[in-house]
């Protein structure tokens, strides 16, 4: 951290890659808090007291970053610590380690080249099982989280990357775990306790709905409702269990509330005078990042490619007639796929909307990133319109 201390200096806490631009905002407050606990030596207690407190460098009068800078390098100097039990901060564990052999430097580049390596694997998997057609879908999601952004952030990394292994599990291994009942919920509460567990509740949902749409495609959009429903659910269950865990172990085992302190936090921000935030103006502060004309222009180039596509991919097929009573006659199975992928499309708007203004109106630069998901569920609706749209026009050609 000390051989860091030129980043640190040349760097602001809310520094913008291309200025102007709220999705390439970074969050150094918390990246710094984290390594702040990363390189602590001088918390008192035990380990486990250590591990249920998680206490930083927070010198008073000192930016985060620069009091984490002055601890490392002036071993001598004054510095205060601070106390963030709400989280586990796994992410920590990571960094602890890195730091032993690298700067914060040579972190953002492993990073990048660990993101780009497993974003490569990802297209090249989706190749290799048959939906190669899918890749421009899953290409506008990854810009829409910007994952730029996500490689100079380990924090912000810290699900990203859970995001793009669980999507590798699903393309690799979806059929053997099809053949073991219960396997999709377990995993995907498995996905949400880890995702939890290395999270700060940066964007954690995009772990849920990016994965989400992929087994839906994996299913080849077969009982999609069920789908969207069920296994949101146990991954909600994972995360809020895990996270719950921290509360209630620290809570038992120290002396300190942390359930009390957790439920007054969650509940802080609630109130409108404090912030002077609606729900509205909540919802309209996240999607206001992507407000601009350049990403106004790549969805609209999205839209056309997956229109034109799935117009393509429909009369490449030779059963044309069976897609003609597939599309056009089942509507139960066309009404699945639709409300199905409206329940991925509302996924971060229920994130926004029950975690109150703390998290998505003070945090929306971490927040929007999540409505990325929309974004993914909003292309395979208009995906499925254009089918059934190429169906209902060909049986009526047909006829």
């Amino acid at each position: 951290m000390a051989d860091s201390s030129m980043l640190i200096d040349y760097e602001e806490l809310y520094h913008e890659w291309a200025f102007g631009y709220t999705t390439t905002r970074m969050d150094y407050l918390s990246e710094f808090t984290e390594y702040g606990m990363a390189i602590n030596e001088d918390s008192e207690g035990s380990a486990f007291e250590q591990a249920m407190f998680m206490r930083f460098i927070d010198t008073e009068g000192l930016e985060r970053d620069e009091s984490v800078g002055k601890y490392a390098t002036e071993p001598d100097a004054y510095f205060e610590l601070s106390e963030y039990p709400r989280y586990w901060h796994g992410i920590v564990l990571v960094m602890k380690i890195l730091l032993y052999f690298f700067t914060v430097q040579d972190i953002r580049i492993i990073n990048m080249a660990l993101e780009l390596t497993l974003i490569a694997a990802v297209i090249i998997s989706m190749s290799r099982k048959g939906f190669e057609t899918r890749i421009p879908q899953f290409i506008t999601a990854l810009i829409f989280i910007n994952p730029v952004t996500m490689m100079l952030s380990v924090i912000f990394s810290s699900e990203f990357v859970i995001m793009l292994i669980t999507i590798l599990g699903i393309i690799e291994f979806g059929d053997k775990l099809d053949n073991k009942s219960g396997a999709w919920y377990i995993y995907f509460a498995s996905v949400g306790a880890i995702t939890c567990f290395y999270s700060e509740l940066s964007s954690p949902v995009i772990a849920l709905g990016i994965p989400l749409v992929f087994l839906i495609w994996h299913n080849n959009q077969n009982h999609v409702t069920r789908t969207a429903l069920f296994n949101s659910f146990f991954w909600i269950m994972g995360y809020s269990i895990t996270w719950g865990m921290k509360w209630v172990i620290c809570t038992l085992f120290t002396d300190y509330n942390l359930i009390a302190e957790a439920i007054g936090q969650a509940t802080k921000y609630e109130d409108e005078s404090v912030l002077g935030a609606t729900l509205t103006e909540r919802i309209s502060r996240n999607i206001w990042p992507f407000m601009t004309a350049t990403y106004k222009f790549i969805f609209i180039i999205a839209v056309l490619i997956v229109v034109v596509m799935a117009v393509l991919n429909f009369r490449k097929n030779s059963y044309l007639e069976k897609k003609v009573e597939t599309v056009s006659k089942d509507l139960l199975i066309f009404t699945d796929k639709i409300v199905g992928y409206l329940i991925v499309f509302v996924i971060p708007f229920g994130m926004i909307i029950a975690l109150g203004n703390g998290y998505s109106y003070v945090h929306f630069y971490m927040s929007h990133r999540q409505l990325a998901i929309s974004v993914l569920a909003c292309l395979c609706i208009i995906d499925v319109l254009t089918t059934f749209f190429c169906g209902a026009m060909g049986k009526r050609i047909k006829k």
